[in-house]
């Protein structure tokens, strides 16, 4: 259980393995965290500093500064330390204790907020205790592949097209509807469930587990085994429906999977990358995890630090080069790159990874160019394809490409056949190998829109 006891200034917490425990702090505080063993650590917010892009909201007709990063200074036992937080980030250790920052003062609002009533929150586990068990949780969709459709979002990630700023709690997983199994990932007791009627929301279904909830959304109600009533146990790997893409009751254009996770007790938003990160290694280890950046924004003309350096190698694996490949042709290697944007559009950028082993796998960033003069919503598509997994040559593959803005629009497969843009599309792949699909639109007042994500052929 969660213990508060009041100290002076500060307050002791204590919290039972194996869930990392969680703490708030105002700039200047200093709290006494207690693990189940009993030891205690002195943890004190020094500094807080919040990085932040344009945003454009379509709502208001305005663009504001989105918190895409921040800097976060600690001491711990008496030294000091700085962690970074933000999309795609593990716990970092400073002085024996790991740390995570879950969310900061100015990432709490938008679409989905996120009540703080302090500067920042935290989760801390003692740096020699796994932040979760290796084999704790398993992917929540069979036959998925690593950020393999482009509209794949994690948590703090800042979504583009979106009519108000959009900080996103949880992990989005893109997949065509009524196709793929969605599983339990824990084994655990199911909470509420969505009924055969909906919701009328997201049609949400929980499911407790060991001091948390796992929140899934968007499973369309009839693909929802019955079964599933509350207080009804499910094993690990267990079906529970089927990928959907019900809002506020009803069909939307972006099918996909929303899973989140909350701490039991307290309610309170857990980050769920560690997490994701766990499950998908344990349901596909030794697979290279590509990490580009997910969506970034600039104003034309200045200039953008790319990151590949939150990619991950599997288990005893290192990442030994990163290369990438733009959208103009040129290319550039290293974690990270610098590029200038002249012109508004929406352009994805490809980093190939490789590990110590040989393997290599790619992930794309889409980059947001704003107009400083005249902003308005960048050209945004959705590109789908099943099945994700499992292709093999001469296989059908279903694409559904959903842009946000018409205008012509060209479909290249990746190998060498290209196709004037349908919403659906079918295509069969001669061999087996790795493929680039690009969607490119035609110049409108926000720019071109250059779309890509990878289609591998076993």
């Amino acid at each position: 259980s969660l213990i508060a006891l009041l100290l002076g200034v500060c307050s002791i917490i204590a919290a039972e393995a194996p869930n990392p425990i969680i703490v708030e702090l105002s700039t200047g505080e200093t709290q006494q965290v207690r693990f189940s063993g009993g030891k205690t650590h002195s943890i004190k917010l020094v500094s807080l500093k919040e990085r932040t892009e344009p945003y454009y909201e379509s709502a208001n007709k305005r663009t504001i500064d989105a918190v895409v990063e921040a800097d976060v200074g600690l001491r711990i036992d008496g030294k000091n330390g700085d962690v970074v937080g933000g999309p795609f980030l593990l716990p970092m250790v400073v002085n024996g204790l790991a740390v995570l920052v879950t969310v900061t003062k100015n990432w709490t609002g938008g679409i989905a907020v996120d009540e703080l009533n302090k500067d920042v929150r935290l989760e801390i586990q003692d740096a020699n205790v796994p932040w979760y068990d290796a084999h704790r949780f398993v992917f929540p969709i069979r036959n998925y592949r690593w950020r393999a459709l482009n509209y794949q979002h994690t948590f703090l990630g800042v979504a583009v097209n979106q009519a108000r700023i959009y900080y996103h709690r949880g992990e989005d997983f893109g997949m065509l509807p009524d196709r793929e199994a969605a599983i339990a990932s824990v084994a655990g007791e199911v909470g509420t469930v969505p009924g055969p009627n909906g919701d009328g929301a997201s049609n949400s279904f929980f499911l407790h587990s060991a001091g948390l909830i796992l929140r899934y959304a968007h499973m369309n109600t009839p693909n929802i085994l019955p079964e599933l009533k509350p207080g009804v146990f499910v094993t690990q790997g267990q079906k529970l429906g089927l990928t959907g893409n019900t809002w506020r009751g009803r069909p939307v254009r972006d099918p996909h999977l929303h899973v989140e996770i909350h701490d039991e007790q307290s309610n309170k938003l857990r980050n769920s990358f560690p997490w994701v990160v766990a499950a998908y290694r344990n349901s596909y280890p030794g697979e290279v995890l590509p990490i580009a950046g997910g969506w970034r924004h600039l104003w034309a003309g200045d200039t953008i630090i790319l990151d590949g350096s939150r990619s991950l190698a599997g288990t005893g694996r290192k990442i030994v080069s990163w290369k990438w490949k733009f959208t103009d042709g040129t290319s550039a290697v290293g974690a990270h790159v610098s590029r200038k944007y002249t012109m508004p559009g929406a352009y994805s950028e490809q980093l190939i990874v490789r590990d110590n082993r040989g393997r290599e796998d790619s992930d794309f960033v889409e980059v947001y160019v704003l107009d400083r003069e005249h902003p308005s919503m960048p050209p945004f598509t959705m590109i789908h394809y099943y099945p994700v997994r499992g292709i093999h040559a001469g296989d059908e593959v279903e694409f559904v490409i959903r842009p946000n803005k018409g205008g012509p629009a060209t479909i290249d497969y990746g190998d060498g056949t290209k196709v004037a843009w349908l919403e659906t599309t079918h295509h069969h792949y001669a061999h087996p190998g790795t493929y680039i699909v690009t969607v490119s639109k035609s110049e409108g007042p926000s720019g071109p829109g250059i779309f890509k994500t990878r289609v591998v052929v076993e």
